[in-house]
C-alpha cells in the first residue's frame, strides 16, 4: 500500500489570494518564467472535490493520501475569504466523495480562541483523523499557545504534522525551525509528531532532532524536485542519512500535492520510481536501500500513524 501522508485541496481562495499572488511570484523567480504564464497554470491545480488528486492517484498507483486543512484566516496579510468551518466541511466532503482512498486533518491557528474546542469538533463531527499546524504564520511550535492543541491532540489519539522549513512571504522561516519540535517531543511522549518537509534545508536539523525522539517522524514533501537536479547529492544521500539517523521506521512518503502538478517533469509515477528504482549512478556511489526501508517510507510506516 502505498499513502501519500501530505496533500491540499487548493482553489481560488484557499488559502487565500494573498497567498496564490506570493506563490506566483515565487514561482516565477525560481522557474524564470514570465508570471502571467504561471497564473495561467493555476486552476490546472484547484481541487476542492478530490477527483483530480484521486485521478491523480489512480494514474500514478498511489492508495491512500491525506489532506491538510490549513489556516491562514488569522494571519496578518493573508486574509479569510473562506471560513475555517467551510474550509473543514470542504475537506470532510471530500472524504465522503473518496472514503476509501482520501483521509482529512484539521488545522487551526492555535491563538484562535476555541482552538482546542475546535479540533475535538473537526475530530468528531468532521472525522478528521489528525491535525496540521503551520508556525510560518507567526508563532513558534513550542509556544505556550499550541500545548492546549497538543493536549487535545494526545487524548483524542491522534497525530499531530508541524510545517517545518522555509516558506514565502508573508510567512516566517524563523518559526519553522525542527529545533522547536524538540521540546513538544519532550513534553508529549505519547504524541506522534510529523514534522512536514523533513525540515527542508533544515533536514540535517530535523533528522538530529528525531533521532533521540521516537515520537518524531518525517515526511518527505517537496522533496520531489530533487531528483530532477543532481539526484544523487540532492536526494539519495540526503535520504541514506537520515536513514541512517532516524533508523526505517519513521520516514513517510509525501507529495505536497498539488505540488507534483507545478512542476511539468513531475509526476506520483516518477516519485514512486524513484524509491523503488533508484538510477544506476546511486549505487554506483555506494547508496543502497533495502526492500524494508522502501516498502516502509512508500507507506508500511504510514499505516501504524493513521491506524489502517
Amino acid at each position: 500500500m502505498i499513502i501519500d501522508v501530505h496533500i491540499h485541496l487548493w482553489g481560488k481562495d484557499i488559502p487565500s489570494k494573498e497567498w496564490w499572488d506570493t506563490f506566483v511570484k515565487v514561482s516565477a523567480s525560481i522557474s524564470g518564467r514570465p508570471e502571467e504564464k504561471v497564473r495561467e497554470r493555476m486552476p490546472g491545480w484547484w481541487d476542492l472535490s478530490g477527483d483530480l488528486i484521486v485521478k491523480d492517484m489512480d494514474e500514478g498507483g498511489v492508495d491512500k493520501a491525506v489532506i491538510l486543512t490549513v489556516d491562514p484566516g488569522i494571519f496578518a496579510g493573508m486574509g479569510e475569504v473562506v471560513s475555517l468551518e467551510r474550509i473543514h466541511q470542504i475537506s470532510a466532503e471530500a472524504v465522503q466523495r473518496h472514503p476509501d482512498r482520501l483521509i482529512a486533518f484539521a488545522g487551526i491557528d492555535p491563538r484562535r480562541p476555541g482552538a482546542a474546542k475546535f479540533l475535538e469538533r473537526a475530530v468528531k463531527e468532521w472525522k478528521m483523523r489528525g491535525l496540521k499546524l503551520h508556525p510560518a504564520f507567526g508563532f513558534y511550535p513550542n509556544d505556550n499557545c499550541c500545548y492546549l492543541l497538543y493536549s487535545k491532540a494526545q487524548e483524542l489519539g491522534i497525530p499531530v504534522i508541524v510545517h517545518t522549513g522555509p516558506e514565502v512571504i508573508p510567512q516566517y522561516s524563523k518559526y519553522a525551525s525542527p529545533v522547536y519540535l524538540d521540546e513538544v517531543a519532550n513534553d508529549f511522549p505519547d504524541l506522534t509528531i510529523i514534522m512536514a518537509h523533513a525540515g527542508g534545508c533544515y533536514w540535517q536539523e530535523a533528522a538530529a532532532i528525531a533521532s533521540n525522539k521516537p515520537n518524531i517522524f518525517l515526511d518527505l514533501a517537496w522533496w520531489q524536485p530533487k531528483i530532477l537536479r543532481n539526484s544523487v547529492d540532492e536526494f539519495y544521500k540526503p535520504l541514506r542519512s537520515i536513514l541512517n539517523t532516524v533508523g526505517p521506521s519513521r520516514t513517510l512518503f509525501a507529495s505536497d500535492w498539488p505540488a507534483l502538478r507545478l512542476v511539468r517533469k513531475l509526476s506520483y509515477k516518477n516519485w514512486i520510481n524513484a524509491f523503488k528504482e533508484p538510477p544506476v549512478q546511486v549505487k554506483a556511489a555506494g547508496i543502497e536501500f533495502t526492500d524494508e526501508e522502501i516498502n516502509g517510507i512508500l507507506g508500511q510506516n504510514a499505516v501504524r500513524i493513521l491506524k489502517i
